[in-house]
C-alpha cells in the first residue's frame, strides 16, 4: 500500500515537473468529457459508422450531447472534493445509460428514454434476461480503457484551485443549468437552430437516436415528458364535444349482470403466419376452436416486444397511449389520483373488481395504479389462492392463472366480479427458455437456423401453455350458470431475435428497419389475436367480428356486445370506431379507406379525453 502510495505521489510530481507537463494533466481533465460523449454514443450504436456519421454530419448534435457530459462532470466536480472520483462516477453515469439503451434496442427495438427510469426500482425483475444477453468484445474495451483513463488522472492527482468548500455552494448553478438546457422550452427553441437540432423530432424514436445520438436525444425527450395541454382544452369546449355522448336512460334493458374476465395473454401470438415456417402442431389449437363460433379479431397493439402495460392502460380505460409522449409508462407517469376506468364503471353498478398477476404487483407500480383505477384488490406471484405451477421455464405457468381466475369467478358476489388477469409464461426470454421435455412443437424451415429453431420452438412452448389455459377457462365458463363474459388478448407481438429475425430471415417483413414497413407488413408487426365469448347469449351482435381494431374500443365493443349501460366513454369509443378502427399514430396506420378529415377530428377528441381524464381536470365526469 505504502509502494503504491509513493508511486502515486511520484507520478504526481512527475506531472508538476513543468508547465509542459501541467498542461498534459489538464489537457487529459478537459478531454475528459469528450471522451465520455465518444464512448457514449458508440456504446448506444454498437457500430463505428453511426458514430462517425454523427460527429462528421451531425456535428452540432454531437456537442450538443458534449455539453451534456460537461455539465454532470461540472456538477460532479464542484460537489465531490476528489476531482478523479467525479471523472469515475461520470464515467459510470454515461456507460451505464448508453449500454442500457444498447441492450434495451437489441432485446425490444425501442431505445431507453427518461420516463424509462421509473423501472429503476424493478431493476432486480430483469436480472433473469442477463443470461442470454451477449456483451460485445468491444464493450470491454471501452469499459477497460474509461477505467485506465480514470486511474489515470487519478494517479495525475489534479487539484481544481478552488477549496471544496467554496465549490459545495455553487454546485446546484451547474444543476440549473443542465435542468434548464434540457428542459426549459424557451431556451430549447433558442439553441435549437444553433445545433442543427429540430424539436419536433421526438415521435419517430428510433430515427431521432440514429441522427442525433443517444446523449442527444435522451435529453431532447426530457422535454416530452409530458403531454402538453390541447389547444382547445377547456370545459366549454368538453362540453360541447362530448354532451352528445351523454348515455340514454333506457339503456342496458338486456343486460344481465354477466362476471367479466378479461385476460392480458403475454406476448400471445400466431407464429404459423411466418412465411415458410412448419410447426408439428397448431400452438393456437383452442384458440381457433373457440373464434370458430365466437367474436374474434386482430388487435393492433401499440407497442412490439415490451411495452405491456401500454396495451393494458388502454384496454382498463379506453384511453390513447399514442397521445402521450412515446414509450411512456402511463401508470408511473400520470396516474397519481383516481382516474376514470372500465373497472370503475362496472363498481358504479355494484361489481368486486380484482386484478391478477402471476408476477411481481409492484412491477409498473401496478399495486398503486390499480387501487386508483377502481380495483378491490390486486394480487401478485405471492398473493393467489390457486396452487402455483411451474415447469422447466422461469415463471409461473398460466395454468395458474387459469385456476385463479376460476377461484375468484367461484367466490360469492352480490351482483358479479370484473377480473383483469395478466399472465407471464409465455414472456420472453426464447432464446433458451425450457428444457426439451417441454418444447413438444418441432419447428422446420429453409430460411431458419439452428438457433432460430430453437427459439421459435421455445416460443411454440409457451404460447402454446397459454392457448391451454384459454380452453381451461373456456371449459369451466362454458359449464357454469352465471352468465360470463371473457375478453382474451395478446398484447404483443414476441422479440424473437436481433434485427427482427426471424421475421426477416423468413421474409415475412423485408426490412430490419421499422421506418421501411409497408402498411401491411405493420399490421402484421403489430396485431395480435383477441377474442370475445359469453356462456349465454346476449341477444346483441358483437360489431367487429373478424376485423382489426385498437385496443381502447375493445371495451367498448365488449360493452355493447353484452348490452352493458351506456357511459359517455362507451359511447363515444363507439362513435370512434366506426369512423376509424385503428388510429396508430405513431405508426402512422389507419383503416383504410376512410374519411380523413373526419378521421382526425376523431383522432383528436380521443386525444382530448385522454389529457381531461388522465391529465387536465376531468370535466367529462362532470357532463349531466
Amino acid at each position: 500500500m505504502n509502494a503504491f502510495r509513493e508511486m502515486k505521489e511520484e507520478i504526481s510530481e512527475f506531472f508538476n515537473g513543468n508547465l509542459a507537463l501541467k498542461a498534459f494533466k489538464w489537457l487529459a481533465v478537459l478531454l475528459f468529457p469528450f471522451y465520455i460523449a465518444v464512448i457514449s454514443n458508440y456504446l448506444s450504436y454498437g457500430n463505428t459508422d453511426q458514430l462517425v456519421t454523427l460527429i462528421t454530419t451531425n456535428t452540432g448534435s454531437f456537442f450538443y450531447g458534449t455539453i451534456i457530459v460537461w455539465l454532470v462532470f461540472l456538477f460532479l466536480s464542484a460537489v465531490i472534493p476528489s476531482l478523479s472520483a467525479a471523472t469515475f462516477i461520470t464515467s459510470l453515469i454515461f456507460i451505464i445509460l448508453s449500454l442500457v439503451d444498447y441492450f434495451k434496442f437489441v432485446i425490444l427495438k425501442t431505445h431507453f428514454l427518461p420516463w424509462d427510469i421509473y423501472l429503476a426500482q424493478n431493476a432486480s425483475s430483469f436480472t433473469e434476461f442477463l443470461g442470454s444477453i451477449v456483451i460485445p468484445q468491444s464493450v470491454w474495451e471501452i469499459v477497460f480503457s474509461t477505467l485506465f483513463y480514470c486511474i489515470f488522472i487519478y494517479l495525475m492527482s489534479p487539484t481544481i484551485p478552488i477549496k471544496w468548500r467554496f465549490r459545495g455552494p455553487i454546485s446546484p448553478v451547474f444543476l440549473i443549468v443542465l435542468s434548464l438546457f434540457v428542459t426549459n422550452s424557451g431556451i430549447r427553441q433558442i439553441y435549437g437552430p444553433v445545433f442543427g437540432i429540430s424539436l419536433e423530432e421526438t415521435t419517430d424514436q428510433t430515427k431521432l437516436y440514429a441522427e442525433h445520438g443517444f446523449l442527444t436525444a435522451f435529453a431532447l425527450n426530457f422535454g416530452s415528458l409530458n403531454m402538453g395541454e390541447p389547444q382547445n382544452y377547456s370545459q366549454g369546449y368538453i362540453q360541447h364535444a362530448f354532451e352528445k355522448y351523454l348515455p340514454d336512460e333506457s339503456s342496458g334493458t338486456t343486460f344481465q349482470n354477466p362476471d367479466i374476465v378479461i385476460v392480458l395473454s403475454e406476448a400471445y401470438w400466431d407464429p404459423t403466419v411466418l412465411n415458410g415456417v412448419t410447426f408439428s402442431a397448431d400452438p393456437l389449437e383452442n384458440f381457433r376452436k373457440i373464434a370458430e363460433s365466437n367474436p374474434s379479431g386482430k388487435m393492433v397493439s401499440p407497442t412490439f416486444g415490451g411495452g405491456t402495460v401500454r396495451p393494458e392502460f388502454e384496454i382498463l380505460t379506453g384511453m390513447s397511449t399514442s397521445a402521450l409522449p412515446p414509450g411512456n409508462i402511463p401508470y408511473q407517469q400520470y396516474v397519481k389520483g383516481k382516474i376514470f376506468s372500465f373497472p370503475r364503471t362496472y363498481k358504479d353498478l355494484g361489481y368486486d373488481a380484482i386484478g391478477i398477476h402471476t408476477y411481481q404487483k409492484t412491477f409498473y407500480d401496478r399495486n398503486k395504479s390499480y387501487p386508483l383505477m377502481g380495483f378491490d384488490d390486486f394480487l401478485g406471484e405471492y398473493d393467489l389462492h390457486a396452487e402455483q405451477h411451474w415447469n422447466s421455464g422461469p415463471y409461473i405457468t398460466d395454468e395458474t392463472i387459469a385456476e385463479e381466475i376460476i377461484y375468484q369467478l367461484e367466490q360469492p358476489h352480490d351482483v358479479g366480479t370484473f377480473v383483469m388477469a395478466i399472465t407471464m409464461e409465455n414472456h420472453s426470454m426464447y432464446h433458451d427458455k425450457y428444457d426439451e421435455q417441454d418444447r413438444l412443437i418441432k419447428v422446420s424451415g429453409e430460411n431458419l437456423t439452428p438457433q432460430q429453431i430453437l427459439t421459435l420452438e421455445n416460443y411454440a412452448a409457451g404460447v402454446r401453455n397459454s392457448d391451454r389455459a384459454l380452453k381451461k377457462i373456456y371449459d369451466f365458463v362454458m359449464n357454469r350458470e352465471k352468465p360470463t363474459v371473457v375478453l382474451w388478448y395478446g398484447d404483443h407481438l414476441p422479440t424473437l431475435g436481433d434485427d427482427f429475425d426471424p421475421y426477416t430471415s423468413t421474409n415475412t417483413i423485408t426490412s430490419s428497419s421499422a421506418a421501411e414497413w409497408t402498411e401491411d407488413e405493420k399490421y402484421t408487426m403489430f396485431s395480435t389475436p383477441y377474442l370475445i365469448f359469453t356462456n349465454y347469449d346476449t341477444g346483441r351482435e358483437y360489431l367487429a367480428d373478424k376485423e382489426y381494431v385498437s385496443p381502447y374500443l375493445l371495451p367498448a365493443l365488449m360493452a355493447d356486445y353484452i348490452d352493458a349501460p351506456q357511459c359517455v366513454q362507451t359511447n363515444f369509443l363507439l362513435d370512434l370506431y366506426k369512423t376509424c378502427p385503428v388510429i396508430s399514430k405513431y405508426y402512422d396506420l389507419y383503416t383504410p379507406n376512410r374519411d380523413e378529415g373526419k378521421r382526425e377530428e376523431m383522432r383528436e377528441l380521443h386525444e382530448l379525453m385522454t389529457y381531461d381524464m388522465l391529465i387536465g381536470k376531468d370535466y367529462i365526469s362532470e357532463l349531466k
